[in-house]
């Protein structure tokens, strides 16, 4: 008995610094980071993990339940959790994703927090994975907590006090190891995604801070937030939601959000 218990003591220890870790890599980006440091990140990223498979306009809804607000009765419970957590301490907005379920918080000035948005959303086609352990194309969604670099999209800003980036011809997020999980301006083609192939899903989009700080090269790349793709609620790894609802979050939110994804509300204290 005594064995079994040092096992799952040990088990529980290194999950724990497994989430601890994912925290550390992103706590630097508090709310206000210069402009200066973030266009250090702010280049972009790689193919497979993105948008990754060709758009379609296949039916966008069928058999989907679109409906997926949080039942008043959680959402108390959700809010004493996202106020505690270590996010809440360093950004005034957070996007949280809870499986399935796409909300937006914004801190007021005393100290507490308000929910203004409750959608649905898609992930990875193989379901969400702790950061340090998904790889490239693996079509998993990482789990954790991490900074919205900047938004991006085809045409002119459409109404985000968020840091915009139009997406043009030469626009690729590189999946190349050099330029590894960065935005490249190029009028030579560069490995992973060229951007301006997926004019629906990247329509409106954010760019998400998954492996940064330090970048590991085959980790994964190209993480999003964006625009559903019509034929499915799936992804290569990014987080989806309606055109309507991304145009709407893009307008509610400015620099310093951040984006949290867990499986369920139990894991929103590890970070």
């Amino acid at each position: 008995m005594k064995r079994f218990d040092l096992k799952f003591i040990t088990a529980a220890l290194t999950l724990t610094a497994i989430i601890c870790t994912a925290f550390s890599s992103f706590a630097e980006f508090g709310p206000g980071m210069p402009e200066s440091e973030l266009a250090a990140y702010t280049s972009s990223a790689n193919a497979s993990d993105g948008a990754a498979i060709n758009e379609t306009t296949g039916s966008s809804t069928a058999g989907t339940i679109i409906n997926s607000e949080i039942p008043a009765e959680d959402t108390s419970a959700l809010y004493e959790k996202l106020k505690s957590s270590q996010t809440a301490q360093i950004t005034d907005q957070i996007i949280l994703v809870v499986d399935h379920n796409l909300t937006l918080w914004n801190k007021q000035s005393d100290g507490s927090w308000i929910k203004d948005m409750d959608v649905y959303c898609g992930y990875g086609r193989k379901g969400l994975k702790l950061f340090s352990e998904r790889h490239e194309g693996d079509e998993t969604t990482p789990i954790g907590s991490f900074p919205i670099l900047h938004a991006f999209g085809f045409g002119s800003n459409p109404g985000t006090a968020m840091t915009w980036r139009e997406i043009t011809e030469n626009s690729y997020w590189s999946g190349e190891k050099d330029t590894y999980n960065t935005w490249v301006e190029s009028a030579t083609p560069v490995g992973g995604e060229h951007l301006i192939k997926y004019e629906i899903c990247y329509k409106y989009a954010m760019a998400i801070g998954f492996n940064i700080n330090p970048t590991v090269y085959k980790r994964g790349s190209a993480i999003f937030l964006h625009c559903k793709n019509p034929a499915e609620w799936g992804s290569a790894g990014c987080v989806s939601v309606l055109e309507e609802d991304m145009l709407t979050l893009l307008q509610k939110c400015h620099d310093g959000c951040y984006i949290m994804i867990v499986p369920d509300a139990d894991y929103i204290s590890y970070f």
